[in-house]
């Protein structure tokens, strides 16, 4: 059994010196320990980059596609993906959807504290990442694909499907699937799945974007994130650059059709006028519609019951690799039944 460790830095690959916490290649170290108490597995390290994942970019995940889709997955049992919590729903998101023709397991971790505090998850969340594979790789499971693991305070250990995983909460650091509902758990190095008409029975490959594989991405910075929020003042926004919008809705699907600068609806007059396409998230499809969600409806692209992180990510896979195609399809199960 092989498995590959991909280190790209974050909290879990970090030190604090003088009360400052900073990307620390020595770090990596603490997790090479780990393995080396797994008998009969054979591990490999890399690390491709190496960051504070609050600073990463469209060139840093340009980095991180190209070298998970140049690795040859034949080689390998499972892979390991530590990262840092910022930005870790996007980097999955994304890579969800780029590798959703992988065989097997992917999994994706990150840390809450450093690993030198008694605090810190990162270490179970290590674990269950190993174990997780160790699992699949003796058919306990068949769930192949991009995932993320995480251990909520006082929780079970979370599995969830990479591209449903939201950003974490700001002030309890932890994290949920899209729908509210996680994948699965580990329970002694054992996958669970949690019985959930959102959740597939496991999950397959989808050959969809296989034929990325080897390429070198370029993500283009040309897809702008707008929330709606009581007072936004659209005339604010500049689309210089911008090739397309993708506008977060109101949980009822619906955002402000009044005044001058805060109508959305004028806001897309600008956008047309500007030559830029404009998607909204999350659409509901239900049997009726409020007034206002209708006039939004005849007006822009709607993509519906996906997140945050997987409506962007998947706009920057469709404008930067010019394969629009994808944004009519479930690509790795971002889209939650309707």
């Amino acid at each position: 059994m092989k498995i590959l460790i991909v280190f790209t830095g974050g909290t879990i690959g970090s030190s604090v010196l003088n009360g400052v916490a900073d990307v620390d290649e020595k770090n990596s170290g603490t997790l090479m320990n780990i393995c080396q108490n797994k008998p009969g597995i054979e591990f490999e390290f890399v690390s491709p980059v190496n960051i504070l994942s609050e600073n990463s970019d469209c060139d840093t995940l340009s980095v991180i596609c190209s070298f998970m889709l140049s690795l040859d997955y034949e080689n390998y049992d499972g892979v390991i993906l530590t990262h840092g919590s910022d930005t870790l729903s996007f980097t999955s998101s994304i890579l969800g959807m780029m590798l959703s023709w992988v065989k097997i397991p992917i999994v994706i971790t990150a840390a809450n504290y450093v690993l030198s505090s008694p605090k810190s998850n990162g270490k179970d969340n290590f674990t269950a990442s190993l174990d997780f594979i160790k699992s699949f790789h003796e058919g306990h499971h068949s769930n192949a694909g991009v995932f993320v693991i995480w251990k909520n305070e006082n929780e079970e250990v979370s599995v969830h499907i990479s591209t449903r995983l939201n950003e974490a909460d700001p002030y309890l650091d932890c994290f949920q699937s899209f729908g509210g509902v996680p994948f699965g758990y580990m329970k002694n190095g054992i996958f669970k799945r949690i019985e959930s008409p959102l959740n597939p029975i496991s999950t397959f490959p989808n050959p969809q974007t296989e034929f990325l594989r080897g390429k070198n991405i370029a993500l283009k910075n040309d897809i702008l994130l707008i929330r709606g929020y009581v007072g936004l003042d659209f005339d604010c926004i500049d689309l210089k650059g911008k090739s397309a919008v993708v506008f977060k809705l109101y949980h009822s699907a619906t955002a402000c059709m009044s005044g001058k600068s805060t109508s959305f609806s004028e806001f897309c007059k600008r956008c047309f006028k500007s030559g830029v396409d404009v998607y909204i998230y999350s659409a509901k499809q239900r049997g009726y519609i409020y007034r206002s969600a209708k006039d939004i409806s005849q007006r822009v692209q709607p993509m519906y019951n996906i997140n945050t992180s997987s409506a962007y990510t998947k706009l920057l896979i469709a404008y930067s690799l010019n394969i629009k195609e994808i944004l009519n399809s479930t690509v790795f199960y971002e889209n939650l039944p309707g």
